[in-house]
């Protein structure tokens, strides 16, 4: 899927996981970081991609991502379990750094970040490549599993685009609606 398939329906996912399971009290920090976290999240498996949304949007990420290249194969590493593991146990020891005075709930946000990243790994096992779930071994997985990957979605086509692209926009604009009270007091006093 695109970077921007990713980034929405990992703020779907996000959003689901925030409002249903975080009491309303003012916390814009901690909303912020989340926003900030899903959207690093959403995007860090492609890193392995000189092409990725991520490097692009980087202060000379452009030139890192060519630089990086020859060293990294797409749908890898990053696209695995042994990946998802990995970055967890880094994103944890990041977030333990922070400062308590920033007021930033670390715990949540590193749910969140781990949502938005295996929300990325879950929707590219729905395209025709599939992820290598059990890297290092390179048999790639994906749903619904072979023999049928035939009517997977082939990444940034006429049916991401055009059909889960606005649904997961649309679900994402009804939760956020229908919840505006709660977002409301999380954001201002």
């Amino acid at each position: 899927m695109t970077g921007k398939t990713h980034q929405s329906i990992s703020l779907l996912a996000v959003t689901a996981y925030f409002i249903s399971s975080v009491k309303a009290e003012f916390a814009p920090a901690t909303f912020g970081a989340i926003l900030v976290g899903s959207y690093i999240g959403s995007l860090l498996p492609d890193i392995d991609q000189p092409a990725g949304k991520l490097w692009q949007d980087l202060p000379f990420g452009r030139t890192l991502g060519k630089l990086s290249d020859p060293f990294l194969e797409h749908r890898n590493i990053t696209h695995s379990i042994l990946g998802f593991m990995l970055v967890g146990i880094g994103a944890y020891y990041l977030l333990r750094s922070f400062p308590d005075y920033w007021g930033i709930d670390n715990l949540l946000v590193f749910i969140c970040f781990m949502i938005a990243y295996a929300s990325h790994l879950i929707s590219d096992m729905f395209t025709e490549e599939g992820i290598p779930v059990f890297f290092p071994y390179h048999r790639m997985f994906g749903i619904p599993p072979r023999p049928f990957q035939k009517v997977r979605i082939k990444t940034g086509k006429w049916f991401e685009n055009l059909i889960i692209l606005p649904i997961v926009n649309i679900a994402t604009l009804i939760l956020a609606i229908s919840n505006w009270d709660k977002i409301r007091i999380m954001l201002f006093k």
